[in-house]
């Protein structure tokens, strides 16, 4: 049987409520404050000297990550709540491996400078802190980020990754846990049959790419919003936009 996490189909297909997404999608919170900013910060977002436009960068990194999870058929098939619980509770990992996947280290032409230095400096004087809390933040997401160009992850590597932090049984409130238990048992079993037949030398690569995606329980959705979000979406709840970008009204 095939896998429900089959690159091919994920490339090729669409969401069953894409016919009529894109439109919906395109007046949600999040795309109108994307395309107001494109109004008023061209500027920045040209030469990526502001913190706006690593936030703009990161949120279509982010619209493309929900866009992945609603061509998902095993997703899809799940009941409503569940699929917004388990998108509430794995944004920050999926989102991280979209940023990893992209290439995204948001570092400008000179190499001695980057945007998310930039924020880290920003928050530093706005709230008077030392470096502690932003730098260790900034910290974690960057050593994920290079765990994961380290080991020269592939697409389809990327997409059972994303399928095994997406069906986490973990998430409270499932009403089926034991199926997104076995989805995601799924995931890894495809996983280890790609690893096998493209690595068949290499049998610790799958404990390495494992290993690299228990990085991501140290990192919280609070710092990962603060550091490339608010700058476009201020105290908007992010909760409220993910539920507006997979359900768009």
């Amino acid at each position: 049987m095939a896998s429900s996490l089959n690159p091919s189909l994920l490339l090729m297909g669409r969401c069953s409520c894409q016919g009529q997404s894109e439109e919906k999608c395109s007046t949600s919170i999040l795309y109108q404050l994307l395309n107001r900013g494109c109004q008023c910060g061209a500027a920045q977002e040209r030469t990526l000297l502001s913190p706006w436009a690593a936030s703009k960068a990161a949120s279509e990194v982010l619209l493309k990550t929900v866009e992945f999870v609603k061509k998902l058929p095993s997703f899809l098939a799940l009941p409503p709540q569940d699929c917004a619980k388990l998108l509430q509770e794995g944004w920050v990992p999926l989102f991280l491996l979209g940023l990893a996947q992209e290439k995204l280290d948001f570092h400008l032409a000179s190499p001695k400078k980057s945007i998310l230095l930039g924020i880290l400096t920003e928050k530093q004087q706005q709230q008077g802190d030392s470096g502690g809390q932003y730098r260790e933040k900034l910290g974690k997401a960057k050593e994920f980020l290079n765990q994961c160009w380290s080991l020269d992850i592939s697409t389809k590597e990327y997409v059972y990754l994303k399928g095994i932090v997406l069906f986490s049984p973990a998430a409270p409130g499932l009403l089926c846990p034991h199926h997104i238990h076995y989805l995601q048992q799924e995931a890894k079993m495809t996983l280890q049959e790609h690893m096998n037949s493209l690595h068949p030398g290499a049998p610790s690569r799958l404990s390495q790419l494992l290993l690299t995606l228990d990085a991501l329980r140290t990192i919280s959705a609070r710092g990962i919003t603060e550091l490339f979000f608010q700058p476009i979406i201020g105290n908007t709840d992010m909760g409220v936009l993910l539920l507006e970008l997979l359900y768009p009204s």
